[in-house]
């Protein structure tokens, strides 16, 4: 299994549009931060966990040349904007392609596109995807990969957390892990965790907050992602703990069968 970072940035991207500041002006590739996406290649096929505004560069900048399956984390613009740009993927390979995620989320993708769940003229052409439904705690097999669905808190958002194979586990967009969901993320190989900036802030974890949280679950490796324009890479590195690091876009990793 081999996960591909496509985008480690927060909503807005990095750099900011008509800011200054040294982060958005750092010359450090890994200061360029997409909107928060990954794939995951399997032994079946390609997984790709979110579809923000960002898609497509994304994809020619990782070479990513399939799609085969699509998870979405929950229905905000920065994970779900990008979804029409997989109809090159339906045209390329003659393929319809899942969108996995909650009832709730899934009732979003139907509601803003609309077209392509309606009779439209012929044209351009529109996204095939297919709508599957998953419950929370309940794994299912994608791509040959087992995928195991849980859910922690954005603000008062329930949004998806991720476990595939047992040994990577993916929490962007988060405030709060409830109870019932942390055993699952506990002591896991590699643990990825959204981290916003370093004051408080009411719907991601901050700085701080994601520290003490790494050290809680105990992965051997944790990655922060969804990272603004407050991290300079190579300065932050140098303050991280060795078994914690800054993602950045075009991260890969790969894990053992």
């Amino acid at each position: 299994m081999v996960v591909t970072f496509l985008g480690t940035g927060t909503s807005t991207g990095v750099p900011l549009l008509a800011c200054d500041c040294p982060v958005c002006l750092s010359t450090d590739p890994r200061d360029k931060r997409t909107r928060p996406a990954l794939t995951v290649q399997g032994p079946e096929g390609t997984i790709l966990v979110d579809a923000g505004p960002d898609l497509r560069t994304q994809c020619l900048a990782q070479r990513v040349r399939r799609v085969d399956a699509c998870l979405l984390t929950h229905p905000h613009a920065d994970h779900l904007f990008g979804l029409d740009d997989l109809r090159q993927f339906n045209f390329q390979y003659g393929i319809r392609i899942p969108i996995y995620s909650t009832p709730e989320t899934l009732a979003h993708v139907r509601r803003v596109y609309d077209y392509c769940f309606t009779t439209t003229q012929e044209g351009g052409g529109k996204p095939q995807l297919d709508l599957v439904e998953w419950e929370p705690f309940t794994p299912v097999t994608i791509c040959g990969v087992e995928v195991l669905p849980l859910w922690h808190w954005h603000g008062n958002l329930r949004v998806t957390s991720l476990v595939f194979n047992g040994v990577f586990a993916y929490v962007t967009d988060v405030s709060a892990i409830p109870d019932e969901t942390r055993p699952y993320l506990q002591d896991r190989e590699t643990l990825v965790l959204g981290t916003v900036r370093y004051e408080p802030h009411p719907t991601h974890f901050h700085f701080a907050q994601a520290l003490d949280e790494a050290k809680a679950l105990g992965a051997r490796q944790t990655y922060l992602t969804h990272l603004s324009h407050y991290f300079g890479h190579e300065s932050v590195s140098q303050e991280l703990p060795e078994n914690i690091a800054l993602a950045y876009d075009g991260l890969r990793l790969t894990f053992s069968p």
